[in-house]
Order: C-alpha cells, then structure tokens, then sequence
C-alpha cells in the first residue's frame, strides 16, 4: 500500500436549473466554494435535450 499519497480532495458541488420563455431548460453545476480566480471557468451547463438518464448509461 502506497502511504505517500497525498489524499484525495473532493469538491462539493451545486446545480441551478433555469428555464427561459422559449421553454428551453438549462441546468449549471458548480463547485460551491470556488475561488474568486475560478469563479468564472469552474462550471458546466447543459441544455434539457443534452441530458440522460443515468440507467440508460449502464
């Protein structure tokens, strides 16, 4: 077993799901305590007709 290495570090993340007139539905995740130098490249965003179920991917 290798005890040199260092410990993982998980992040804990958010979603916000926003919808718009054209009912189009867009859900960002990010990290919830970003740093400021982070702030504006540490998320992902999908748009609904992106998104999978998680059974269908197994």
């Amino acid at each position: 077993m290798d005890t040199d290495s260092p410990t993982p570090r998980y992040e804990a993340f958010e979603a916000a799901v926003v919808g718009d007139d054209k009912r189009t539905t867009e859900c960002t995740i990010f990290p919830r305590d970003v740093d400021d130098d982070r702030r504006t490249t540490a998320w992902i965003t999908a748009r609904e007709e992106a998104y999978c179920s998680a059974a269908s991917m197994r």
